[in-house]
């Protein structure tokens, strides 16, 4: 009888390796297959009948591969091991960014301008050592190209036009922008912009204003007012005594600010305490008595030197009753007749120096009372709805190609939903209480972005 080849000894091997690692396996005679949780008695039983078949059965491998045999061909195991790495998710390989990232009437915007951006947000992430999730970056890439294929039309729109954008305005967006903000490099480093790029964003929104109001969408007519305050007139309704008054308010001492390892800063001695409360009265008397000069600005008294979120708005605190602030401030406002300047007023908050508008009985407000909070309001609104409609309207207009938006193609996730908004839920003739409510534009959208986390 001709003789048998033997088992190669690579494949007696591989039997071999896995015999022994079945043997070595730390199974639990009370933890489930691959350790998924503990068995139920049943299943212990079925396992321990398991276990000599499983034995006999390893023998019988073994000795096969010690015996001459014919060799088998090996099947190839095309199941994914838990070793072998998964597939990409969906969104990861992103294309490589180009440059150009797109043009606008032929004008390209370089990949430079793209990345001063992109990778301050990048950062963000890398910063506290993580990556950027793909829908993440897929997200800043598209957002950040349209930006600026916005602001690069909004640019030759004006050079057409013969318009230049308000220097004034300018300035005094990016003075509002900064007041509050201590560490200014701090905070334009969390929000992942640049001083350049958040200015890029105050010259489009003031740009759509001045297109706007050249082409007189934002004028608000006597008629729509009249209709307004009809809308509004019973949210104004009350029964006691109301004032208009604007303010200048001087903190003592400073205001209270962490310390730079976050810390409160410690409680201030009672000298320190005479000392700020003296320099207040000091700088209250002398803004007294240029409040009370002829010819005195008290409104730009405010904005220069009063705290608080009515110093944008010349220290204007709107139309209130008694019981709306606090009783040293009511007590001295209420005394007063309109065009009235009080002496300071101290309180919690600081010292004040009140000046009385205008003084109205209990009952229905009148119209003039809320003419120019009815004109902003209608202003904001129609300043909202010619931004989305001027927009559009530029698209249409210039011809862009947006090689970003190619190479990203669509979001795997697909499109977002809208969000469902039920009128019947919203309140009828909401109250026009902000007198400088600022309307989403292109600073506003990007400033309310996340600044980090996963939704960033």
């Amino acid at each position: 009888m001709p003789q048998m080849s033997p088992l190669g000894s690579d494949a007696r091997s591989g039997l071999q390796s896995r015999a022994a690692d079945a043997l070595r396996s730390p199974r639990s005679a009370t933890t489930g297959p691959y350790g998924k949780g503990p068995l139920r008695v049943g299943q212990e039983n079925r396992m321990l009948r398991f276990v000599p078949r499983v034995s006999l059965g390893l023998c019988l491998a073994l000795a096969v591969g010690c015996s001459p045999s014919t060799p088998t061909p090996q099947k190839t195991d095309e199941k994914a091991t838990p070793e072998q790495p998964a597939k990409a998710a969906a969104g990861e390989g992103l294309p490589a960014l180009p440059d150009p990232i797109a043009t606008v009437n032929e004008v390209a915007i370089p990949l430079a301008q793209f990345k001063d951006i992109y990778d301050l947000k990048v950062k963000k992430y890398t910063d506290r050592g993580r990556e950027i999730p793909p829908s993440a970056d897929r997200r800043y890439r598209k957002s950040i190209t349209e930006r600026l294929v916005y602001n690069e039309i909004l640019r030759q729109e004006a050079k057409a036009r013969g318009i230049e954008v308000d220097a004034a305005k300018l300035a005094e967006r990016e003075t509002q922008q900064k007041q509050g903000i201590k560490d200014w490099d701090k905070h334009l480093q969390r929000r992942g912009e640049t001083e350049q790029s958040l200015r890029d964003m105050y010259i489009a929104e003031i740009l759509e204003q001045q297109f706007l109001e050249k082409d007189g969408k934002l004028a608000v007519t006597d008629a729509e007012v009249d209709e307004e305050y009809e809308k509004i007139k019973p949210n104004y309704k009350s029964e006691g005594e109301r004032i208009h008054a604007s303010h200048i308010l001087i903190p003592i001492g400073p205001q209270d600010q962490p310390t730079p390892t976050g810390e409160k800063p410690p409680e201030p001695s009672q000298e320190d305490k005479d000392k700020w409360r003296k320099e207040a009265v000091a700088k209250a008397d002398e803004l007294y008595k240029k409040a009370t000069a002829p010819g005195a600005d008290f409104a730009q008294l405010a904005k220069e030197n009063s705290v608080g979120p009515s110093a944008d708005k010349g220290g204007d605190l709107g139309i209130f009753t008694k019981d709306r602030m606090v009783e040293e401030f009511s007590v001295a406002a209420f005394k007063l007749k309109p065009g009235e300047i009080s002496k300071p007023v101290e309180t919690k908050f600081g010292i004040h120096i009140i000046k009385i508008l205008a003084k109205y009985p209990p009952g229905d407000l009148p119209k003039e009372a809320l003419a120019d909070q009815i004109k902003e309001r209608l202003s904001q609104r129609k300043l909202h709805q010619g931004r989305r409609e001027l927009k559009d309207a530029l698209l249409a207009k210039y011809t862009v190609k947006n090689t970003m938006e190619e190479l990203l193609g669509p979001d795997p996730r697909g499109p977002k939903r809208p969000p469902v908004v039920n009128p019947a839920e919203m309140p009828a003739g909401h109250p026009p209480v902000d007198l400088k409510a600022k309307t989403a534009g292109p600073a506003a959208e990007a400033k309310a972005e996340p600044e980090g986390g996963d939704g960033d």
